[in-house]
C-alpha cells in the first residue's frame, strides 16, 4: 500500500505542478524541481530518496542525454561543428582562468583552486538541453551550435577533471595522455559501430517496435558500461550513442514511430523523476547559512558574469546577433551534474572543503531553479526570430 501511494504522490507531482506553475510563467522542469523539493526530506517530507528512487532518477537522466543525442540534427551539427568548438574552448578559457582566480583568491591550494577551474569551465549538459527543448530550439541552428558546445565543454571538463585527479594521485603525464586517448578512441568507436549495427538490426526489425526499443536501451547500457571501465561520465556516452544511433535513423514511417516512442518513454516517466529528485536532494536550509556568504557571493556571482560574458563574446565571434549572444550566455548559467562532481572529488582528494561543498550545492539550487525562470521571460518577451 505504501508503494502506492509514494507513487501516486511522485505522478500527481510531476502532473500537477507544473499546470499550476505555468500560470506564473514557470518552466516545467523548474515546477518539477520545486515539486521535489516541496515532497522531499527537505519540505514536508512526505517522500523519501530510497534505492529505487535513485534508479529511476540516474536512468533518467542517461535518457534525457540519449534522447538529446536523437534530437540533434547530425548534418547540422557536424557543420556547425567548428562554431561548437570554437565556443567551448574560448568559454572554457575564460571561465577557468576566472575560476581558478576565484578558488585561489578564496584560500584555495593549487588543486583546489584548479578543480575551482574545472567546474567553471564546465557545463551541465542534461538542463541546458531541457531548457532548449522547452524553449523549441534543440533543432534550430543556434540551438545545434550550443548544444554541441556545451556537450564539447562537459567532455573537457571531464578530461580536464581526470587529469587534475591524475596529478593529485602522482599518476603524471603519461596517464593524463593515456586517457584522453582512450576517451578519443571509445568516442570514435562509438560513432563507427553503432550505427553500422543499428542499420542492421533495425532492418531485420522493421516493423517491431518493442524489439527496436529493447536493442536502443540494450545499446545504450552496452556504451555506459564500456564508457565506466574508459572512465567517461554516463551521460556523455548516453549523448553519443544517440548521436551515433540517429545516424541508423531514417524518415520512414516506422522510425518515426520509434522515435516518437522512445520520447513518450522518456518524457512521461523517467526524465520528470530525474529532474523531482534533483529538487528532493536540496536542502533549502542551507541559503540560510551566512556563514559562507562571501564565498557563495564570490562563486555564484562569478560563475554567472563569466558564463554570460564568455558566451555573449563567442557567439558574438561566430556573427551571431546580440540577443542570440546574450541567450547563448545566459543558458550555459544553469549548472547541475558537473559542479557536484567536481567538488565532490576535490572533497574526496581532501583540497576541497566542506564549506566549499556547501557552497557549490546552493549555487546548483539558485542556478537551476532561478536561471531557467528569467529565461523563460526573456525568451518569451524578446522572442528570436527564426
Amino acid at each position: 500500500m505504501e508503494l502506492y501511494i509514494t507513487f501516486f504522490i511522485i505522478i500527481a507531482s510531476i502532473f500537477l505542478v507544473p499546470i499550476i506553475l505555468k500560470r506564473f510563467n514557470i518552466p516545467g522542469i523548474t515546477a518539477v524541481m520545486l515539486a521535489g523539493i516541496l515532497i522531499g526530506p527537505y519540505g514536508l517530507g512526505i517522500v523519501d530518496i530510497d534505492e529505487s528512487l535513485k534508479t529511476f532518477s540516474t536512468f533518467g537522466a542517461i535518457f534525457l542525454m540519449f534522447l538529446a543525442g536523437m534530437e540533434v540534427d547530425n548534418e547540422t551539427l557536424i557543420r556547425g561543428f567548428k562554431n561548437s568548438l570554437f565556443i567551448s574552448l574560448f568559454s572554457a578559457v575564460i571561465c577557468g582562468i576566472g575560476g581558478y582566480y576565484i578558488g585561489s583568491l578564496l584560500g584555495l591550494n593549487y588543486l583546489g583552486a584548479l578543480l575551482y577551474s574545472v567546474m567553471f569551465a564546465s557545463n551541465s549538459v542534461g538542463i541546458v538541453y531541457a531548457l532548449l527543448n522547452e524553449l523549441d530550439m534543440t533543432k534550430s541552428k543556434f540551438g545545434t551550435v550550443l548544444l554541441g558546445a556545451v556537450v564539447l565543454s562537459e567532455v573537457l571538463g571531464m578530461i580536464l577533471l581526470a587529469i587534475v585527479s591524475k596529478i593529485s594521485l602522482n599518476q603524471g603525464l603519461e596517464g593524463s595522455v593515456l586517457f584522453i586517448l582512450q576517451v578519443l578512441l571509445y568516442i570514435l568507436g562509438l560513432l563507427l559501430l553503432i550505427p553500422f549495427i543499428t542499420k542492421r538490426i533495425f532492418k531485420r526489425f522493421e516493423n517491431l517496435q518493442c524489439r527496436k526499443i529493447h536493442f536502443v536501451l540494450l545499446i545504450i547500457l552496452i556504451s555506459i558500461l564500456i564508457g565506466e571501465y574508459v572512465g567517461v561520465h554516463p551521460m556523455i556516452c548516453a549523448f553519443i550513442t544517440g548521436v551515433a544511433v540517429s545516424e541508423a535513423l531514417t524518415k520512414e514511417e516506422h522510425d518515426n514511430i520509434l522515435n516518437s516512442n522512445l520520447n513518450a518513454i522518456g518524457y512521461s516517466f523517467f526524465i520528470p523523476i530525474f529532474f523531482l529528485t534533483l529538487g528532493m536532494n536540496t536542502d533549502i536550509g542551507m541559503l540560510l547559512n551566512l556563514d559562507n556568504l562571501g564565498i557563495l557571493v564570490s562563486t555564484v556571482g562569478g560563475l554567472m558574469v563569466l558564463k554570460v560574458i564568455s558566451g555573449y563574446l563567442s557567439f558574438k565571434m561566430i556573427g551571431c546577433d546580440r540577443l542570440r549572444s546574450l541567450y547563448g550566455g545566459l543558458l550555459t548559467i544553469p549548472q547541475v551534474s558537473a559542479p557536484l562532481v567536481v567538488t565532490s572529488v576535490g572533497r574526496d582528494l581532501g583540497v576541497i572543503p566542506h564549506s566549499f561543498y556547501v557552497t557549490v550545492v546552493i549555487m546548483i539550487l539558485l542556478t537551476s531553479i532561478m536561471a531557467p525562470i528569467v529565461i523563460r521571460y526573456m525568451v518569451d518577451k524578446y522572442p528570436l526570430q527564426v
